[in-house]
């Protein structure tokens, strides 16, 4: 038997090795298919320029969402397209965050489709409840807060500056910490109940004014109960502007 010295053959086991390994460097990942290339770029910027979009719409912020994709197995044989790629998105999210999914497809020549899922985060001001807000209440400043929100867990309306619900009327009680929605609220009233108004009352020939409080609320032309001020009556008059209500005699 001959024997082999052994730095000989440590040598011919270093020469098997792959270059990375011995080097003791990891080896590099394996660049995408030209098509998964292809695809996961157009996405992007179709994902990119939908939030962008929804931002100037809604009035958020500017926004940088943070992308993830998922391409079906199978995408890296496919051919690259020769042309820009059609993106539909074929999910029923409301905004351009969260679990979307995308129908991609490559026309003629070289034709091809697949569904792409991706995974959206978008961070933008979100207005909650900073205290219990009173049914009828008008809402201040002090009653909202606007907290950073992942919008990937919103699938409604909500409001990302105070321009949208300052001097809103509240059409129910909201509960602190509650995201506000403008299913929530309602223009203020043009008279709010508690209000002193003055009961101006005519009969064609002859009118009169008379102080009263007003004992609910109500638009213009609509028609509230007040109470007389000096009989304590109780009468149903119209909403003419703040502070004056009509009635006949």
């Amino acid at each position: 038997m001959i024997e082999i010295p052994r730095h000989s053959a440590l040598i011919a086991l270093l020469l098997t090795l792959p270059l990375a390994s011995r080097a003791g460097e990891p080896a590099k990942p394996k660049s995408p298919a030209p098509a998964e290339a292809q695809i996961t770029r157009q996405v992007s910027q179709a994902i990119k320029t939908a939030v962008s979009h929804a931002a100037k719409q809604h009035r958020w912020p500017p926004a940088t969402p943070e992308i993830t994709l998922r391409l079906p197995s199978g995408s890296h044989r496919l051919v690259e397209c020769p042309s820009a790629l059609d993106i539909e998105r074929i999910d029923r999210r409301r905004y351009p965050a969260g679990r979307l999914r995308f129908a991609v497809s490559c026309p003629q020549p070289d034709s091809w489709q697949l569904t792409v899922q991706a995974d959206v985060n978008v961070t933008v001001p979100v207005a909650f409840a900073a205290r219990t807000v009173s049914k009828d209440a008008v809402l201040n400043a002090e009653d909202i807060t606007l907290k950073a929100t992942n919008i990937a867990t919103i699938n409604r309306e909500f409001f990302a500056s105070p321009k949208g619900y300052l001097g809103q009327r509240a059409l129910r009680q909201i509960r602190r910490d509650q995201q506000l929605s403008p299913s929530h609220l309602s223009p203020a009233y043009l008279v709010a109940a508690g209000d002193k108004v003055i009961i101006q009352a005519s009969n064609g020939e002859f009118s009169a004014t008379m102080l009263g409080i007003a004992l609910e609320g109500g638009y213009g032309d609509q028609q509230i109960r007040v109470r007389n001020t000096s009989s304590g009556k109780v009468i149903k008059a119209a909403i003419t502007k703040p502070g004056l209500v009509t009635t006949l005699f």
